[in-house]
């Protein structure tokens, strides 16, 4: 991958690490519980933290967590702006962080254990994975570290780790939920990309049956400033 970051990954970095820095020190040292108020709480949204579900996604649970996200976000996020801009890019990586977070909520209800719904959820890994996603399918032949050490297309790279998570939601345990937000994330990436897809080829059949249309509007009017040498008005098309 080309070591380039936008000034918008630049920006969210320093929010992310800024926030990151925040929570610890107030929590930690000032028996703060921003935690309590942000994280993805399921029996907290339920008695009405409805805002949980948008800002779980800037907590982090620990340095380690928070720098792998933080990796995959500046430098995929930055090659996936540079295609669709500012505003889509931004549009598609929160999207897809609220809907894995809606995601887990609603299976975790379903499932409804008690030692979990109390239990918060942290991390922007629903939109990172996302993110990844669309990069595999912008740049599918670009090169990407598996375990960074291991090279492999980014068309692969993307499958591989939708089978790791697959099968932690088969067999991890608590686990499981944290990986059916991962895969809630890519899964909404993918709507999301194929939404559009089906909107751009709409607009383009509509832009080239457009183009085949007969001039139907073409009319003969009469000019009426001017007359030829025999006295009758000359017809013109318009």
């Amino acid at each position: 991958m080309q070591l380039r970051i936008s000034e918008t990954m630049k920006k969210l970095l320093y929010i992310y690490v800024g926030v990151f820095v925040v929570e610890a020190v107030i929590d930690q040292f000032f028996g703060g519980n921003i935690k309590g108020w942000l994280a993805l709480i399921p029996l907290e949204v339920l008695s009405g933290k409805i805002w949980q579900v948008f800002t779980y996604g800037f907590l982090h649970a620990d340095v380690m967590h928070l720098v792998l996200n933080m990796m995959v976000l500046v430098f995929v996020g930055s090659d996936i702006e540079a295609i669709w801009g500012r505003r889509k890019m931004l549009t598609y990586y929160f999207y897809c962080t609220t809907m894995a977070g809606l995601f887990y909520l609603v299976m975790q209800l379903l499932m409804n254990n008690p030692l979990y719904l109390g239990l918060p959820m942290v991390g922007a890994s629903g939109g990172i994975y996302g993110l990844l996603l669309a990069y595999g399918i912008l740049f599918p032949d670009r090169e990407m570290l598996f375990m960074m050490f291991l090279p492999m297309k980014a068309k692969q790279f993307i499958w591989v780790i939708a089978g790791i998570e697959f099968l932690q939601t088969l067999y991890s345990g608590q686990g499981r939920l944290s990986a059916i937000a991962h895969l809630s994330g890519m899964g909404a990436g993918f709507l999301f990309m194929w939404l559009q897809a089906k909107g751009f080829q709409f607009k383009k059949q509509r832009s080239s049956s457009a183009k085949k249309r007969p001039a139907s509007h073409l009319r003969l009017v009469k000019d009426e400033s001017r007359e030829d040498d025999d006295g009758r008005p000359p017809r013109t098309w318009h």
